[in-house]
């Protein structure tokens, strides 16, 4: 039996358990189940990046994970940090022809132009309104000073 494929210990298996906890607040939460971040903060934490353990959160959590990966539950970059992660071949294949439909590769004789031409920053209105808040202040303040 390899270190890989072998039965875990309690210790382990209580990490197993720990992170699944985690995984399911995690996925009873739509804003942050979105972010890659909070994901790799749960997954890679030591011990539960160890393989044998890698592996058993794999298994328990693929029947419910995969799917809702594959029908766009989650952002790409979640699926693809799944998909490496836990070795879901399937997923990887999908994340790989997401990416390329939204980067297309460039016609090599065309020059990458940009759909959008630069913002300018236009910065004369905000120097315009403080010029004014400020003769405002004076002149609020400059009443305040005195005058008989």
């Amino acid at each position: 039996m390899s270190g890989v494929d072998r039965e875990l210990d309690a210790s382990e298996g209580q990490v197993v358990r720990e992170v699944m906890i985690q995984i399911k607040a995690l996925l009873n939460d739509s804003g942050r189940s979105r972010d890659v971040g909070i994901w790799k903060a749960i997954l890679c934490e030591p011990p539960a990046d160890q393989m044998p353990l890698r592996r058993e959160i794999g298994r328990q959590l693929e029947p419910q994970l995969r799917p809702m990966a594959e029908n766009g539950s989650f952002p790409v970059p979640v699926v693809g940090f799944l998909a490496q992660w836990f070795d879901w071949h399937s997923l990887q294949d999908a994340v790989a022809q997401e990416e390329e439909r939204e980067d297309p590769v460039p016609d090599p004789g065309r020059e990458p132009q940009d759909d959008e031409p630069p913002q300018m920053v236009n910065f004369w209105p905000a120097v315009i309104g403080w010029i004014a808040g400020l003769v405002i202040l004076a002149t609020l303040f400059g009443g305040m000073g005195g005058g008989s």
